[in-house]
């Protein structure tokens, strides 16, 4: 039988029908629901149901005074600090710098008042030990212990100024919380904690209270307060007051068992109107320990203990998933197997899980970049977060700004790109507020807006009561600092109304009767279940760390019987404990994977129930297999459509380049995602600047340096001379690349970022030692720069003969003593060294040089160009110009080597065979195995029976964009 069975049962039988004379108060709301269905099922004829309370409502009924508002509290106190510093001609801090002050002071005052301590005693200057003595003798030598203990550290010769402030502090709360009470006493207005003293002092209100019912019953109760105690038992004494404990004899004939620590002391001092029971310690069930790998691995477990469960789809009320940790709701609700159509969740979905909050967070932080820049920019940060945002992205005027951003590189984003704006939600997210207070209307407004503007039917109800929700938030907070007369800053507001709201929840409850229950742990009190799943019962989570911050030391604490670290761990031992007494199968869950939080061991009342219990313990263990099943290997066949797609590169439009020719050799599949298919990545804006982009700045600074060099003289000559003015130049044109490279525009002057400018720094650098290396190079002929080069390549496939163009963008061709040099800048890690030619196109070698066969393929295409003498009117005038047998060398200038190494630097490329640098002559000599080895690879690329297919080097996918698709 139940607990509240048994509780109906006995009421009924003692007071029959006139039970309807009787309170009946419960520790919270779960538990009178129960109570009224156990109570109906015993009566057999219509009467009148007794009150049912929670122990705040019920405490309520014995005051008109309404309950006073957290934040008014707040500011009410202040009221009080200032007002006491002022007499005391001290200088009072603002408000914002005392509201985390003052939110510790009103836990404090609350649990003062609650407890019903003498606050002029416990803040009593006891800095000199002999005060102990004097007023204090209704403590125990214990408590005066404990207080002799914490002073002993205030000494008062050597007092810090932490100390000094705090004592000063300490000295005046009396004074403050005195003035406080009294403001909210002439406001008609009461704390919790105000009434309990009330009831200890008996100053009720209604002066019926709490006579107007015979009988007080109080049932299932744990940890009282001092006023609880005090009053419940006058009560008793008077014969109003009844009390149902549910006790075990594992607990309360156990000195040293946690969970017993308050019921002990509780059945000293009342009497239980039912026996103690002992049904922990039975052997006729066993509960089951399962370590989970994750939390993950937990909530996966569900379906299959649920499954096992007899009877469960026929009483699925019998069954509870309890949560030691809340945050777990929404993973277990996903998890739930598709027959659990009966479900109800006691607790609520919390604001802060919602994209409502997101939403609000974002309309805050455009807020205050608007304010720090004047209303003329913002921040692109929030600005993409607004326009990408789930209930905005799918507006045009919201994707339009979005590719503006992304597109454009922008940093801070000028008011002009939103001033035409239409759509009311982010046209007035957009408007910079006057005044700070006015971003609570801003967001009411757009909430009420953004319900207006959804569909009927698609705003889910869900949805409608969050936004109601905050609605009336909004509207209180904003009635109440309107009443300040000190202004408050935007970003004091704005965080006052993200706290305010991440308290906020809406019920997700279902029919409380029926379905399969989900409920936080406290929420189980004096409820029984046949069947009971327990998550995430980890040291640390159950019971908690957590404790509310004080001002009120641990010592004075213990003095005066106030709560401390080990009264919660008691409590929550009690609701674990409490949950074995009556049930016929228990699984406990805990996670064996260590988080940021660290726990990653059962809860010491799993261990406990080992050693100090007969229950038969089933322990299991799951883990979430890391090792999802590959993806089946991707092969692309070349049909006929495929070979259509391939036969681009045979026409005069596209070219091959040899970046290309390096993806395929690297990987088949990606050659053809990349570049027959065109799969680009989804544009994102980058919050750090990559190696390419960083690369991109080197290439298009340089190009513009020698390009106004060229322009300022008329011709391409550059002499030592010249790099005078040259270094003189390069802000100027660092400055339009880093314009063109972000936002495609030459002329665009970037906003810097820290990032941007310590790139810009870097890029500077590099630029003056690739200038300092040409000082040593001059004087040359600077020929072309970001050159493009197109060479038909013939060869033989399957039969036919098919041309190719092949080429790309040469960074840098100069020329000197009749050599023409070609040079890629690198601003990464590549190397000028390589084994040899064939080693270039080993697709299997994790040290293939690509720079070097870049560079090596347009050194042969353009010796190739410059032997056919060109006289065509499009090949540019340096090239029909041409005469004689053509040279050229091929380097790279890879500017981290070159800063280091200095004069020493070497641009060559080398064979590691020979170890000798390669000039013009011997580029040249290897030029046939080169283009034999190119043959090869092209010929694989144009033949049917050869699939594009993954790379066997699975290290060549870490950074491949398309590794998603691959699953690798």
């Amino acid at each position: 039988m139940s607990f509240l069975k048994t509780v109906a049962t006995h009421l009924y039988e003692k007071f029959g029908n006139n039970i309807a004379d009787c309170a009946i108060i419960f520790p919270n709301k779960r538990p009178a629901i129960y109570f009224r269905k156990e109570l109906g099922q015993l009566v057999d004829r219509p009467i009148w149901s007794p009150d049912l309370f929670t122990i705040h409502e019920f405490i309520q009924e014995s005051t008109n005074r309404l309950p006073a508002d957290r934040l008014l509290c707040s500011f009410l106190l202040y009221e009080a600090y200032s007002k006491v510093w002022s007499d005391q001609q001290l200088l009072p801090v603002s408000y914002e710098r005392f509201y985390p002050l003052g939110e510790i002071l009103l836990n404090d005052f609350t649990e003062l008042e609650s407890n019903a301590v003498s606050i002029k005693d416990i803040y009593s200057n006891l800095a000199e030990l002999a005060a102990i003595d004097q007023g204090l003798d209704y403590l125990s030598e214990e408590q005066l212990d404990y207080l002799q203990r914490f002073w002993k550290n205030f000494s008062v010769e050597r007092l810090s100024k932490q100390k000094e402030r705090f004592l000063q502090l300490w000295k005046h709360l009396p004074a403050i919380f005195e003035l406080f009470r009294n403001e909210l006493e002439q406001r008609g207005l009461i704390t919790t904690g105000m009434i309990y003293r009330s009831l200890v002092t008996e100053a009720y209100d209604r002066k019926d209270f709490p006579t107007r019912w015979k009988h007080l019953v109080f049932v299932g109760y744990n940890a009282l307060n001092r006023s609880e105690l005090q009053v419940l038992k006058k009560w008793e004494e008077q014969g109003l007051a009844l009390f149902y404990f549910d006790t075990d004899t594992h607990y309360i004939e156990d000195e040293l068992q946690e969970a017993g620590r308050f019921l002990r002391r509780n059945l000293s001092l009342f009497n239980n109107q039912l026996p103690t029971g002992n049904n922990i310690r039975r052997t006729d069930r066993s509960i089951q320990l399962i370590a989970a790998e994750g939390n993950a691995a937990q909530v996966r477990m569900l379906p299959a203990l649920l499954e096992h469960i007899p009877g469960i789809k026929e009483e699925p009320e019998q069954t509870a998933i309890l949560l030691a940790d809340e945050n777990q709701l929404l993973p277990v609700l996903h998890a739930l197997p598709d027959w659990t159509d009966k479900v109800n969740i006691t607790m609520g979905y919390g604001l802060v899980q919602s994209p409502l909050y997101s939403l609000m967070q974002t309309i805050i932080r455009i807020q205050e970049s608007l304010w720090q820049n004047k209303g003329r920019s913002v921040y692109y940060q929030p600005l993409l977060q607004l326009v990408q945002h789930p209930y905005l992205y799918q507006l045009p005027e919201a994707a339009e700004i979005a590719q503006t951003v992304l597109q454009k590189a922008l940093v801070s984003i000028p008011s002009t790109t939103w001033e035409k704006l239409e759509e009311p939600r982010l046209k007035k997210c957009l408007t910079l507020i006057q005044h700070p207070i006015e971003i609570i209307s801003l967001i009411r407004n757009i909430l009420e807006d953004h319900l207006a503007s959804v569909v009927e039917g698609e705003a889910t109800d869900l949805q409608s009561q969050l936004i109601h929700a905050a609605h009336a938030q909004l509207n209180r907070l904003e009635d109440l600092l309107t009443e300040r007369k000190e202004e408050l800053s935007l970003s004091f507001i704005s965080e006052l109304i993200l706290q305010v709201m991440r308290s906020q929840s809406v019920p997700l409850e279902g029919e409380p009767l029926r379905g399969l229950q989900i409920m936080g742990l406290l929420e189980s009190r004096a409820l029984d279940f046949k069947h009971i799943i327990l998550l995430n019962v980890n040291e640390g989570i159950l019971p908690k760390k957590a404790v509310a911050p004080t001002l009120i030391p641990d010592s004075i604490r213990r003095a005066y019987g106030l709560s401390v670290l080990e009264n919660q761990d008691a409590i929550f031992a009690y609701v674990f404990y409490r949950l074995l007494q009556r049930s016929q199968s228990v699984s406990c869950l805990y996670n064996t994977a260590v988080d940021e939080r660290g726990m990653a061991e059962q809860s010491r009342f799993l261990t406990q129930i080992e050693y100090e219990t007969g229950i038969p313990i089933i322990r299991k263990s799951v883990r979430m297999d890391i090792n999802p099943k590959a993806k089946d290997p991707i092969v692309i066949e070349k049909d006929d459509a495929v070979m259509r797609t391939l036969n681009k590169y045979t026409g005069e439009e596209v070219i091959l380049s040899p970046s290309a020719l390096n993806t395929y050799i690297d990987c088949r599949l990606r050659f053809y995602f990349q570049n027959l298919q065109g799969i680009r990545e989804p544009e994102e804006r980058e919050e750090e600047i990559s190696p390419r982009v960083l690369g991109n700045f080197l290439h298009r600074a340089m190009e513009f340096l020698y390009k106004g060099l060229e322009e300022k003289k008329g011709n391409k000559w550059v002499e030592p001379g010249d790099f005078e003015w040259l270094n003189g130049q390069i802000d100027r044109y660092l400055k339009e690349a880093l314009g063109l490279e972000l936002a495609k525009d030459r002329t665009h002057v970037i906003d810097y970022t820290g990032t941007l400018r310590i790139v810009e720094e870097v890029v500077k650098i590099y630029i003056e030692e690739v200038l300092k290396q040409d000082k040593r190079w001059a004087p040359f002929e600077m020929v072309d720069q970001e050159w493009k080069i197109a060479h038909p390549v013939q060869l033989e496939v399957e039969g036919r003969l098919i041309t190719i163009r092949l080429g790309g963008f040469i960074d840098r061709l100069d020329k000197k003593d009749g050599i023409y040099r070609i040079i890629d800048y690198k601003t990464g890690s590549d190397k000028k060294e390589f084994r040899s030619v064939q080693d270039l196109f080993t697709r299997d070698r994790t040290d293939r040089n690509k720079a070097a066969l870049q560079t090596l393929l347009y050194a042969e295409l353009l010796g190739k160009q410059l032997e056919q003498q060109p006289k065509s009117g499009t090949a540019p005038a340096w090239m029909q110009s041409h005469i004689g047998a053509a040279r050229v060398q091929a380097g790279l200038y890879n500017v981290r080597q070159m800063r280091s190494e200095g004069p020493e630097f070497d641009w060559r490329l080398s064979e590691n065979a020979s170890k000798t640098k390669l000039d013009d002559y011997r580029i040249k000599e290897i030029g046939p195995e080169l283009m034999d080895s190119l043959h090869s690879v092209l010929s694989e690329i144009f033949t049917r029976d050869q699939p594009f297919d993954q790379t066997e080097r699975r290290e060549k996918c870490e950074y491949c964009p398309y590794q998603k698709i691959c699953g690798r």
